[in-house]
């Protein structure tokens, strides 16, 4: 019995680091594939967003990080989602990396509303941009659907018009209209990532692509600590097995 329940032990750990090993296999495929589909969607086609029709036909499975162009009128109020840059520009100044979205409610022509994500503007240029209008004529924006909320994330703080959560409903709530989950952020304009380029405010293009995808470092960690427990465990019955022949 006393050599049963270390065997017994291992055999607990050794299965639990395997499973957590090939779990990590299967996430580092559906890891690539989510990218491989990221990179297909942002290649394709723009849809045209002028409706609540159109605004109603997206979905998350479909439509995430899909390029589209909309023309629209601003609400007049927007709110400050706190971030740092995504795609920061050449020389940019570090302590500019942290800052605020500018997030703008906007009309289409049949009145229905959906959240626009204008950009990255620094912590010390957010005062100027608290009150957005006028339109936005033919802008081609990414359709996103924002993470949900996390038990890290502060609760938003629309009287201030700051926000922790691009939470589309919640802010319409707030402001007497009806928006939908979905959002569109601002794309980078032709040039406007390149070298020596003038930084105009809020800066577009700031649609997270790059995923982490780790998945394989994790797998290789795991299966590797099965092989630690089974030479470990060998080698400790190995010795016991030595002791009792002599």
């Amino acid at each position: 019995m006393a050599r049963i329940l270390p065997l017994l032990a291992t055999i607990v750990m050794l299965s639990g680091l395997l499973s957590l090993g090939f779990w990590q296999v299967e996430r580092l495929a559906w890891k690539q594939d989510l990218l491989a589909r990221i990179d297909a969607r942002l290649a394709a086609e723009p849809l045209v967003l002028a409706s609540a029709k159109d605004i109603d036909a997206l979905r998350r499975d479909k439509h995430d990080y899909h390029p589209a162009v909309i023309d629209a009128t601003r609400s007049g109020t927007s709110v400050f989602w706190f971030t740092q840059i995504e795609n920061a520009p050449v020389n940019f100044a570090p302590a500019d990396r942290v800052g605020y979205h500018v997030l703008t409610p906007i009309r289409l022509a049949d009145g229905a509303h959906i959240l626009l994500d204008e950009g990255f503007v620094p912590a010390r240029l957010k005062d100027e941009f608290a009150n957005r209008r006028g339109r936005v004529q033919n802008l081609r924006v990414v359709i996103r659907w924002p993470d949900a909320r996390d038990v890290f994330a502060a609760e938003n703080d629309l009287e201030r018009r700051l926000v922790y959560v691009r939470d589309a409903p919640q802010i319409g709530r707030h402001f007497g209209i009806s928006m939908p989950a979905v959002i569109v952020e601002a794309a980078a304009a032709p040039g406007d990532m390149q070298a020596g380029a003038a930084t105009a405010w809020p800066r577009g293009g700031q649609t997270r692509i790059s995923l982490s995808n780790r998945h394989l470092e994790y797998a290789f960690t795991w299966f590797s600590l099965a092989a630690v427990l089974v030479i470990i465990s060998g080698l400790w019955h190995m010795r016991g097995w030595r002791r009792r022949k002599t």
